[in-house]
């Protein structure tokens, strides 16, 4: 029997290839690409990711030195660091995850001043040396820009893990968690920027906060604080009524006994006032939520600086849309 060689190259080579065209789409002229790239451009400017890169620049340059030290290699400016830092946050990447991202980007590599992407390790490097103090003078920077004066002024802790473990081997092993970083935050309620943040080591209770926060807030003169009743004691009252002249909004436990403050806040308590105290919670869940509740850090004190950098990327991204 005589059969064609229907798979023959030859045949192949010579068959009709089909292009888009045959399936009914249209092809694009010049004027298309030109209202495309238009078009595209509107979107770049109206970009959060590249408004949230130029705030975090912008306010790095103001708040730390251009570089470590007189004998640095000047490759890289600590601005330009801090950014890429404070971008891994945002995108919620890991350290190689964000070069290969700037390796990418030559647009984002000539803004930041920088030739090429920095290796993981650099990262590493000036996220340790980072210093501490930086958060609250870019939080001040923050505040001083968008002229916040706030009035309500909520106080509230929640917890980030940091075990790499997964769920289900934990489950079945019966492993729980009991080491976590303790973060306590004060916000304005009106305008939900986070005006303190602290993060220590846990299990830690909200009161021992409570005293320093309160104190860093009377540069703001603000007339409410609210918290809920694990900030009901005597010395916590006296703080917000003496201190910083300030009404606390704190509802009483039932077991109180003494306390003036505390006899006087059953007149000065105001159920409408206190309902704004959800505020604080939701920001907590937006935080994990975007930027993960989980720090990737090992050691302590960078799971600290890890979790008050979450804090600080919050206010920057809010920043940007008030």
């Amino acid at each position: 029997m005589n059969q064609k060689n229907k798979h023959s190259p030859v045949i192949v080579r010579f068959s009709k290839h089909k292009n888009l065209l045959d399936f009914g789409f249209k092809k694009q002229t010049k004027k298309f690409f030109k209202k495309f790239e238009k078009d595209s451009k509107i979107d770049i400017n109206s970009n959060n990711l590249i408004k949230f890169i130029e705030q975090s620049y912008s306010y790095a340059r103001i708040v730390l030195n251009l570089y470590s030290s007189k004998y640095s290699k000047k490759l890289y400016s600590q601005p330009a660091l801090f950014t890429i830092i404070a971008l891994k946050t945002y995108l919620n990447l890991t350290y190689r995850e964000i070069v290969e991202f700037i390796s990418f980007s030559d647009r984002l590599q000539k803004y930041l001043k920088i030739r090429s992407a920095p290796n993981h390790s650099t990262l590493q490097k000036f996220f340790k040396r980072m210093p501490t103090d930086m958060f609250e003078r870019i939080t001040t920077q923050i505040i001083s820009h968008l002229e916040i004066r706030p009035k309500l002024v909520a106080l509230d802790g929640s917890g980030f893990t940091s075990d790499y473990a997964d769920k289900y081997y934990s489950k079945i092993r019966s492993h729980d968690v009991k080491n976590f970083t303790k973060c306590h935050i004060a916000i304005d309620v009106d305008s939900r920027i986070i005006l303190y943040s602290q993060a220590v080591k846990g299990p830690r209770h909200d009161v021992k906060f409570a005293i320093a926060s309160i104190r860093g807030l009377k540069k703001y003169n603000p007339q409410f604080i609210i918290a809920d009743k694990a900030y009901d004691t005597n010395a916590i009252r006296t703080c917000i009524n003496e201190e910083i002249k300030a009404s606390d909004q704190i509802p009483l436990k039932s077991n109180f006994r003494h306390g003036w403050y505390r006899r006087l806040s059953i007149k000065t308590f105001k159920k409408e006032i206190y309902s704004r105290r959800n505020n604080v919670e939701s920001i907590f869940s937006v935080i994990k939520r975007k930027y993960s509740g989980i720090n990737k850090s090992k050691s302590t004190r960078l799971q600290n600086k890890e979790t008050r950098l979450k804090t600080l990327v919050y206010n920057i991204d809010l920043s940007t849309k008030i």
